[in-house]
């Protein structure tokens, strides 16, 4: 696919492409939509994984980068297959919106909640002891879902920094989990895979070497977010690639949700960088953790932008339009969920009975992607020179 930047007039909801069109339609019936999303972040987790297990040998990028993305996927998958378990079992609308505002992200109180509700019926006591522990084990490290989302905080990489994460265990193991909860809510595993109840139920598995292998390690000089924005925007690229080979829509809310991530981080490593005209550290520190692309990510760097941008005599024509397409994303996913689920808690389909070209939906993203990525690198060159100026003032005087 050829370079993509923002253009003018480009609307993310056009048809341009008829042969990359899908309609996306839910059922509005919890049980069924959510175990729909749930079907399809496993398969594109188990797709990304499988070619990071399966590709060329040491590909570092692979498998210190696309790793975080296969591995959030398929966490979130278990998520949405629980969800899709208490509605299965019978919960009402206003139950399950109860169960879902109190529990969020957290599986193993999702588990518990379908235990006390329906019982656990379908596995036999080792295989519950077995998942019990392991839904335990991704609660110790990752209760809000964004351990692999976002970079990894001090107190994370301070336990895990310069060890090397097993990508072949991981992946297993979260497949085990996925196929026993799907033979306790439907009495059958999962693709027929059956629980190896020799593994040890841990999420969080090192390996002995990093070769092939999640290396948890930065460099000083590393901005911490690298990782995370190469990770999310090529398996984005890489799915998209699929969908146009196989135009299978189950790919696109996957697509959409990470490629949105990957601009959220971006925004949020320019918010970071240290500049002579950077954002000042108070509002960094209000605005880190937001998901409002526009209100306070947006704003919060566009003064230093823009300065920089007059600075290099640069027209101002290229920061308008990128603000009109990060309203129009802003608009659409506020607060980067709504991919992520196929209704909000309270039962609102905000996104539902649309025709979607994928393609010119997914260039419009990549566009918006290319040019915060190339900010980064050119106030990088900037920083660099700032510093060499100081160096040299303060080496005359």
């Amino acid at each position: 696919m050829e370079y993509v930047w923002v253009e003018k007039d480009k609307n993310i909801k056009d048809i341009l492409n008829e042969e990359m069109k899908v309609h996306v339609k839910w059922s509005k019936k919890t049980d069924e939509d959510y175990l729909d999303l749930s079907r399809q972040y496993m398969n594109t987790s188990y797709i990304t994984l499988k070619d990071i297990i399966e590709g060329q040998y040491n590909d570092n990028i692979k498998y210190d980068m696309w790793f975080l993305p296969g591995i959030y996927m398929m966490r979130q998958a278990i998520e949405l297959l629980l969800k899709a378990g208490l509605a299965v079992k019978g919960a009402t609308k206003s139950e399950l919106q109860g169960i879902f505002i109190v529990n969020k992200h957290n599986v193993k109180e999702l588990y518990n909640t379908f235990k006390d509700r329906y019982c656990i019926e379908e596995l036999n006591k080792a295989e519950q002891m077995w998942l019990e522990k392991y839904l335990d084990s991704i609660e110790l490290v990752d209760s809000s879902s964004d351990l692999f989302r976002y970079p990894f905080k001090d107190e994370f990489m301070h336990q895990y920094g310069d060890k090397a994460l097993d990508v072949w265990k991981m992946s297993n193991k979260l497949i085990y989990c996925y196929s026993t909860l799907n033979k306790m809510i439907f009495g059958e595993w999962f693709n027929e895979v059956e629980l190896d109840i020799e593994e040890e139920p841990q999420f969080i598995h090192l390996a002995m070497t990093g070769i092939n292998n999640c290396y948890l390690w930065d460099s000083p000089w590393s901005d911490g977010f690298h990782r995370q924005v190469t990770g999310y925007s090529e398996v984005a690229t890489f799915l998209f690639e699929r969908f146009k080979e196989s135009k299978d829509g189950g790919l696109f809310y996957p697509i959409v949700f990470l490629m949105r991530n990957a601009i959220e981080i971006g925004l949020k490593r320019l918010l970071h960088i240290k500049m002579e005209q950077s954002v000042d550290e108070n509002t960094i520190r209000r605005k880190r953790n937001s998901h409002l692309l526009y209100k306070d990510l947006w704003n919060s760097i566009k003064p230093m932008l823009v300065y920089y941008s007059e600075e290099d005599n640069q027209d101002k024509e290229t920061l308008d339009l990128v603000e009109t397409y990060i309203k129009a994303l802003n608009s659409l996913d506020k607060n980067g969920d709504m991919f992520r689920y196929p209704c909000s808690f309270s039962n609102e389909y905000k996104f539902n009975d649309e025709e979607i070209d994928v393609e010119n939906f997914y260039s419009y993203l990549l566009g918006l992607f290319h040019f915060i990525d190339s900010c980064d690198s050119w106030l990088d060159n900037i920083k660099d020179y700032e510093m060499e100026m100081r160096s040299y003032v303060e080496w005359e005087y």
